[in-house]
């Protein structure tokens, strides 16, 4: 019943552990929901659908070895590489990789959030 828009809404730590900036952009994108909808209008299949999918995308990067945007090495001394898999993060004003239509980027509780206005609706 919350009326913030979904991307901070999945971001608050009482609400889901564990999904940041990165994670949420690719989850919200896997799942086709605009990171701007209030969280109160989405479904509870939409939500069972982002459930599944932000478990996925942390899997999965988990198993790279996380997302090295900049500097970072891990534990093991290697850098992650599940950014060579993001769809959206980090890509705003370039093409999207599935429709080809220019990815947006807007502000939303003040962290950038870069989406598909094809993809995600």
């Amino acid at each position: 019943g919350r009326s913030m828009a979904v991307k901070p809404f999945i971001m608050d730590n009482a609400v889901v552990v564990g999904v940041g900036n990165i994670y949420a952009t690719e989850a919200l994108f896997a799942a086709g929901i605009d990171p701007r909808r209030e969280a109160k209008g989405i479904s509870r299949a939409r939500y069972l659908k982002l459930a599944i999918e932000i478990k996925r995308i942390l899997a999965a990067a988990i198993e790279r070895g996380g997302t090295t945007l900049r500097d970072f090495i891990g534990g093991d001394g290697q850098p992650g590489y599940f950014q060579q898999e993001l769809f959206v993060y980090g890509r705003g004003a370039e093409p999207c990789k599935v429709c080809g239509t220019q990815l947006r980027e807007v502000k939303l509780g003040q962290r950038a959030s870069v989406f598909c206005p094809r993809c995600q609706s």
